[in-house]
Parts: C-alpha cells; structure tokens; sequence
C-alpha cells in the first residue's frame, strides 16, 4: 500500500484523539458481535475471533493507537459475553476460553498497536517528504530569484520555519555579493571608459596645441614687436596658456596609461642624487639653486626604478612647492633609510596643503591637480607609497618611498659632480 493510499485511508476525524474516534471503535466491536450471532451455528469460534481481530485492525488504521486498545478490549468482553460459554456472562470457568481470550487479547492488542505505529511513522514519513519537496520548490525558486523583492514574495508562499529561514538567508546573500559583483563590474567598465576617454582625447589634442604652442613661440622670436602692447601682452598670455594647456594635456595621456596599466617601465639601478640634480637644472628658471638645501647622503645606495618617470615626480613636487611658496623660503630635499625601503621628503616653510589635500586619495575633491595625481600613480607602479603631511611649524611635505633592492657593486665608479645645491 503506497503512502498516499495510507493516508488517504484515515477517516478524517475533526478531533482524531477525541471521544467520537472511541466511540466509534466501541459501535465497530458492537457490529462485529451483531452481524457475528446469528452465523455461531455457521462459522467456527475460530472465524468469529477473526472477525474481531479484522475489526481491531481497522480500528488501529482510521481510528489510530488510543482506539484500536479501547476496540480490542470491548472486542475480547463482546466475545466473551456472546459467544463464550456460559453465554451472556462476562465469567466462565473452562480454561481452553480463558486462554482463548487472553490469546485473543493479546493478539488484538499487538495487532492495534503495531498497526497504529506503523501508521504513525508512514504518516510522518509522507510529512517529511511533502517538507522536502517543499524545500526543494522553494531552493528552486530562490535560485532564479533576481532582487530581494522577488525573494520576499517567494517567502510568502510556504511556511516558516528554521530551514526556510536558512534558505532564505542563504538567497538574500547571494543577491548581496552578486549586487557588489556588479557595481564592481561597473566601477571597472567605468574606469576603462574613462581611460579610454581620456587617452583617445589628450592623443587628438596633442596635434593642434602643439601646433598652438610652436605658432606663439615663432611669433615672440621673429624679432617684430607688435603695434601694440596690449597685443604683445595678448600674446605672451596666449603663449603662456597653450603652454599649460599642453602639459595639461600631456598630464591627462599619462594618467590614462598609467590607469590603463599600459605605462611600462624601464627600470635600472639609479642614483637619487643624480635624479635630483636632474630635475632641478630642468627648473633652475624657476627654483634658483639658493632656494633648495639637498640632504641626501653621499653612500646613498642606489635605487631600482624609471629615472624618467621619478625624475618627473621630484620635478612636480618641486615646481609645485616653488609655485606656492614665497620665493625667499628654503625647500629642502631629504632622503634616508626607514627599514626595507628609501624615503624621500620634499619640504617647504609656505602656508602648507589646505585640508582637503590631507584627505584620502579617493577622497579628495578633483580640483587637487593633475600632477599629485600622476606623481601617485608613478610612484605606486614602483611598489611605494606617497604620503601629504603638514608641520606643526608651518610649510608642507611630501614623503615618497622606492623599495630598496640589492644594488651592482661598483668598482672604481668616479663621482660625479653636482651643481651646489646647498648640499
């Protein structure tokens, strides 16, 4: 008998534990002896106590286990009473019935309660297997779910209880990570569309300011002086402002490259002193050597990076420190040893960084500049980090760090010699 066809076999009481499932097994036993007196010329004792066990049975299958033993006991006294000689009395003397009756009893009781129990556990069987199909519909849903609403209205169609709640969890995290997947998948895409932007835009404008840039210069050195100062005027403002535009323009190329990861760098063993004097002699117009104080020790050891690219970080720090500092302060240069990298420190005695420039990369508004930008990007393609600080005395400072390597042992390397920097 298949589960369906079990359960389906109990009679679907209002109260299956109340009163009328006992009664009802009292009437049963109460049908048997009826129907069972007037064949006790017909059938053997043996049948009738089958009848009666039959009844037990059916008890214990609609009725369940309280009623089957309330039938088994009316069953044994209907029989004793009816057909059990002296009839019509509930005593007798002969022991082959009283054994008969206890077998009997004994019979219908095990009968009742395997039968009851039997029951009982296909009944929770077919419970647990309608809660798993209803798991299994229900995980089956949720994985196609697209948004947490979705979920919720998934949730509204089948029961609380603690493995729903955990399917649903389960669900609502999946959305979570997949929804921070995509926004990460944006801010990528983002960002390679706006590399791209940029490095397709500065590549199309480089051409014509160039251009731009060589017209003004041709006109200031062709030895004509305008008719007018304020066209003279116009054009060193015109020369000027093309100029910025172009290494503006420059700026923005590099900066898509680098976020584009498309800057490769050519890395050699390089002396931090010759970097410096490097980019000071490109700005010796605009930072006279009186200005700068290098602290650089002579046993520096050498540093594995882009001479080009670090070059044009410390040609940046330095411009925009002169830029922004009165022109009878000190800027000095700085470098020494902190555990397994160098640093560097470019410092000024200015009105120092507002306090927006303190904040976070990421959080720093975009009128900061290109340059801090750029010179952040180089310096991190090298493995080291670049850092804004304010001194409590007044100026600013900037302290990049390269990773130290183990350098080329030179022999007989001869010095070089540097402008007189203050050193």
């Amino acid at each position: 008998m298949s589960n369906d066809s079990l359960w389906f076999s109990r009679l679907n009481l209002d109260n299956p534990y109340g009163i009328e499932s006992y009664v009802l097994a009292i009437l049963l036993a109460i049908l048997v002896s009826v129907v069972s007196y007037p064949l006790v010329n017909v059938l053997d004792i043996a049948n009738i106590i089958m009848l009666f066990l039959l009844e037990v049975f059916l008890c214990a299958l609609w009725l369940g286990q309280g009623p089957s033993l309330v039938a088994a006991l009316a069953s044994v006294l209907l029989f004793d009473f009816f057909f059990v000689p002296p009839q019509f009395a509930l005593l007798t003397t002969s022991v082959e019935h009283i054994v008969t009756l206890i077998v009997m009893l004994l019979i219908a009781l095990l009968t009742g309660q395997i039968t009851a129990t039997l029951l009982a556990k296909n009944q929770a069987l077919h419970l647990s297997e309608e809660l798993t199909n209803s798991l299994y519909r229900m995980a089956r849903e949720l994985a196609g779910a697209v948004d947490k609403p979705q979920v919720e209205t998934i949730a509204e169609h089948y029961p609380h209880n603690p493995v729903t709640e955990s399917l649903l969890e389960i669900a609502r995290e999946r959305l979570h990570y997949a929804d921070i997947a995509q926004v990460n998948r944006m801010q990528v895409e983002s960002e390679r569309l706006r590399a791209s932007i940029l490095s397709s835009l500065s590549h199309d404008l480089r051409t014509p300011l160039t251009a731009l840039v060589g017209l003004t210069e041709t006109l200031k050195a062709g030895g004509k002086q305008l008719s007018q100062p304020v066209q003279q005027e116009m054009l060193e403002a015109v020369h000027e402002q093309s100029v910025h535009l172009a290494d503006m323009v420059t700026n923005l190329l590099d900066l898509a490259r680098l976020s584009a990861g498309k800057l490769s760098l050519r890395t050699e063993w390089h002396s931090m002193l010759e970097v410096v004097g490097s980019a000071l002699r490109l700005l010796n117009s605009l930072l006279p050597s009186e200005r700068v104080q290098i602290n650089i020790p002579a046993n520096f050891p050498l540093l594995l990076f882009d001479a080009v690219l670090i070059e044009r970080v410390v040609g940046n720090l330095l411009e925009n420190a002169a830029k922004h500092t009165p022109t009878n302060t000190l800027i000095s240069i700085h470098a020494r040893i902190v555990e397994d990298h160098a640093e560097i420190c470019i410092a000024d005695h200015g009105a120092g960084f507002p306090p927006q420039m303190l904040l976070a990369a990421e959080a720093r508004p975009p009128t900061t500049g290109l340059g801090l930008v750029i010179c952040e990007a180089i310096i991190k393609a090298h493995q080291g980090n670049l850092h804004l600080e304010q001194h409590a005395s007044g100026g600013a400072c900037i302290r990049f760090t390269l990773p130290l390597g183990i350098p080329p042992v030179l022999e007989n390397d001869p010095e070089e010699e540097f402008p007189d920097y203050g050193q």
